[in-house]
C-alpha cells in the first residue's frame, strides 16, 4: 500500500532558477511559487525576456505568457511630396533587421522575394504602386512565421512601420513541460531541458508580478 500511495503522488515543481543554455545560447526558466513564471533568452544580438502564468496536470506544467503588445507600430498620413499613384512604405528599423520585414497587400497574404529599400534618416524606405486593398499583412520572418494585420484608412499614401513591444518575444500558449527530478523538459523540443540551478532571490521575485514592466 506504501508504494501505490508514494506512485500516486504527483511531482511538484520546486521553485527557483532553470537555466538550459547550450552553445552561444543563454535560455533560463524562472518558477515562482504564485504560478507566475519568466523566461529569458539570449542568442547573439536577439534578447528576449517574456513571463506570464504556469499550471500542472499531473507529472506536466503548462506555461501560457501574458498578452504581448503589437508587434507593430503603424502610422499612416498623407503627404503631398508622395508622387500620384504611389505609396511610400517606411520601415523604421536598423540594417540588420530590415531585410526581414516582408508585407503583402493580398489575401491570404504571400512571403515574396524581398524588394531593395533606400535608407533614409528614418530607416529604410519603399516607393510601391498604390494597392487596391486596405490590408496591410508584416512579418518579421527573423522572429516569426504568421502574418499580423493591420487596416489602412482611405487615400492613405504613406505608411511608417516601427518596431513594436511585442516584436521578437516568444508566445507560450499552453506549452507543455515535462515536470522531473531536477529539471522541466519541453515536451515539444526534446533539446530543451532546464535543470535546476537554485532557489529564486527575493529581488528577483518582483519580475513576476504581471504589472511590472
Amino acid at each position: 500500500m506504501e508504494n501505490n500511495a508514494y506512485g500516486q503522488q504527483q511531482p511538484h515543481v520546486l521553485p527557483g532558477y532553470y537555466n538550459a543554455s547550450r552553445m552561444e545560447v543563454a535560455e533560463e526558466l524562472c518558477i515562482f511559487e504564485n504560478n507566475r513564471f519568466v523566461y529569458a533568452m539570449s542568442y547573439g544580438a536577439l534578447d528576449v525576456f517574456v513571463k506570464g502564468m504556469w499550471t500542472q496536470q499531473h507529472d506536466t506544467i503548462y506555461l501560457s505568457t501574458d498578452k504581448v503588445k503589437g508587434k507593430y507600430v503603424v502610422t499612416s498620413s498623407t503627404d503631398e511630396k508622395v508622387p500620384a499613384g504611389k505609396m511610400l512604405l517606411i520601415f523604421k528599423f536598423g540594417y540588420q533587421h530590415a531585410p526581414y520585414i516582408n508585407f503583402s497587400f493580398t489575401s491570404p497574404p504571400v512571403t515574396t522575394p524581398h524588394p531593395e529599400m533606400t535608407q533614409v534618416a528614418e530607416g529604410f524606405q519603399l516607393l510601391i504602386n498604390q494597392p487596391a486593398s486596405r490590408q496591410l499583412w508584416l512579418v518579421h520572418t527573423m522572429y516569426d512565421t504568421e502574418f499580423s494585420a493591420y487596416t489602412l484608412p482611405e487615400k492613405v499614401n504613406k505608411v511608417v512601420i516601427g518596431p513594436g513591444d511585442g516584436l521578437g518575444k516568444p508566445v507560450f500558449n499552453n506549452i507543455p513541460f515535462l515536470v522531473s527530478d531536477s529539471c522541466v523538459i519541453n515536451i515539444n523540443d526534446e533539446h530543451r531541458k532546464f535543470r535546476y540551478t537554485g532557489p529564486v532571490s527575493e529581488e528577483d521575485k518582483r519580475y513576476a508580478q504581471p504589472d511590472n514592466k
